[in-house]
């Protein structure tokens, strides 16, 4: 164990931090702390901690680990996220050659009659030792390595998980697998020999076709939101036989999961029934908007759409099994009616497809954030700027 990491897991150390952890991190690094604390160490623990907190519950309420810098617990899977990974991937033996702090390889790891963290920043790799045997009672081996070595020395067949770091060495954020590290599409050759599957991590923002076409073996993409906001994309891959990939748009809220599937080229067949507004609107959630299911969702939920480029959908009927946000019309906005229709000067501003922001929109009708009512602003078919009243459903 390093001197750092004997530091760290003091329990001195350990309850000054507990104890500091609500305290004013400036005071705190220019204040007095006890001799055998060093203040930036303690600091950085606690910040750590407070990003834990909601994203990693029982990492927090686990007594005596050391968590990386902040920056790696921004960077890691929530647990929500890893126990839906947990739905994916299964097997005999589980290597995962981005391991960093371990979030998804831990989960995982349940799976599996084997696991291997592979991570090539040595730090990492001690903490990650240290932190497992309190996190998981399975046996995971360590091997502090960069992937590319690893794999080029592993001999037999299992299972990987890899999640490259989506930072050039300008520190800027980049979105395509040949400018990450390690670059997947230079590995396929290697995991055509030695993969049963893989997933692959990728940001929110990768262009999900273009994935497809660059990692050539894709059974399934994943694209997970929590709690509507999108948070990554997984790409499984299997080198059996070819594929077309379904997409799997999974929502993870409180109180449940909102899943819908489709093909592409379904989203490329399918026919959309365009009409005028209806009595509900429906906005799709965010990962249903990212995959780009535009006309499988109506399809499949028997809606029409306002307009080929304003991506909501309405109904006479409501359909309260829509994968998103439902709200029904109340009235259309106008200058004549916005006081009698907000007489408290409050609504939730949303914009679709409209020439004017949210942001834009308030400002002009002279609201603040906040009420029961929405205001929903749109182009329709005839490619018209509307504004509607709403109150949400679901």
């Amino acid at each position: 164990m390093s001197e750092k990491l004997q530091r760290l897991t003091n329990p001195v150390f350990q309850d000054f931090v507990i104890q500091n952890e609500q305290v004013d991190i400036n005071d705190l690094i220019l204040g007095k702390t006890p001799e055998s604390i060093d203040a930036r160490e303690a600091a950085e623990q606690i910040l750590s901690r407070r990003k834990a907190r909601e994203k990693l519950p029982t990492w927090y309420a686990t007594s005596g680990l050391v968590f990386p810098p902040p920056l790696s617990i921004e960077q890691s899977s929530s647990e929500q996220t890893a126990l839906y990974k947990k739905t994916i991937l299964q097997g005999q033996h589980l290597i995962d050659l981005t391991g960093g702090m371990g979030v998804d390889l831990i989960t995982l790891s349940e799976n599996f009659n084997r696991a291997t963290h592979v991570e090539i920043d040595p730090w990492l790799s001690s903490v990650f030792k240290y932190n497992a045997s309190k996190l998981t009672n399975s046996s995971i081996q360590s091997s502090n390595q960069s992937a590319e070595d690893f794999l080029g020395g592993f001999e037999g067949r299992a299972s990987f998980f890899i999640d490259p770091a989506r930072r050039d060495s300008d520190k800027k954020k980049v979105f395509l697998f040949e400018d990450c590290s390690p670059n997947v599409v230079s590995l396929l050759n290697s995991f055509r020999e030695k993969a049963q599957q893989v997933l692959v991590k990728a940001a929110p923002m990768i262009d999900i076709k273009l994935g497809i076409q660059q990692l050539k073996f894709v059974k399934e993409v994943h694209v997970v939101s929590l709690e509507n906001e999108c948070k990554e994309v997984l790409f499984l891959l299997d080198f059996e036989m070819e594929y077309e990939p379904e997409i799997h748009c999974i929502n993870l809220k409180k109180g449940g999961m909102e899943s819908f599937r489709f093909h592409y080229q379904n989203e490329k067949d399918t026919e959309v029934v365009y009409s005028p507004l209806l009595k509900y609107i429906y906005e799709p959630n965010a990962s249903i908007r990212k995959a780009g299911a535009f006309k499988a969702i109506a399809s499949h939920y028997q809606l029409n759409k306002v307009a080929p480029n304003t991506h909501l959908y309405i109904s006479e009927d409501l359909n309260p099994s829509f994968p998103g946000r439902i709200f029904e019309v109340q009235s259309e906005v106008n200058k004549r009616n916005i006081k009698t229709l907000f007489p408290n000067q409050k609504a939730n501003v949303i914009s679709k497809n409209h020439p004017l922001t949210s942001e834009q929109l308030k400002k002009k009708l002279n609201l603040k954030d906040g009420g029961e009512q929405f205001v929903l602003a749109f182009r329709d078919q005839s490619n018209k700027p509307q504004m509607v009243v709403c109150t949400r459903i679901t």
